[in-house]
């Protein structure tokens, strides 16, 4: 017995697929049309990204010897990554003296 397939090609059901799809999204509920608006500012403002800019001027020069006894007397390296990590300036005030010279060389330790 022989069976005959009555079902029309793929292609042939596909037109009325979509039509009956795009028939459906029309037919849904129309979106609420009084929702909120979102308020626009009344006021509009402009701040420039240069506004700010402060042009570079020389710093006053002075002798390596007295900027290299400066930091030896606040601390050395250490007092500057204190300051940025406190937030902080590091300042010769601060500073707390050492009788030896040589106790943050070889992690204070003697060779």
């Amino acid at each position: 017995m022989a069976t005959s397939n009555h079902l029309p090609p793929f292609r042939a059901l596909l037109p009325w697929t979509l039509a009956l799809f795009a028939g459906a999204a029309f037919a849904q509920a129309p979106a609420d049309t009084e929702a909120p608006q979102p308020s626009l500012p009344t006021k509009l403002q402009y701040s420039s990204a240069i506004g700010a800019y402060q042009t570079y001027a020389d710093q006053q020069v002075q002798s390596w010897r007295e900027a290299n006894d400066r930091v030896g007397q606040i601390g050395g390296w250490r007092a500057y990554a204190k300051e940025i990590k406190t937030g902080k300036s590091a300042s010769v005030k601060d500073a707390t003296p050492s009788s030896d010279p040589h106790v943050g060389h070889h992690g204070g330790g003697t060779p």
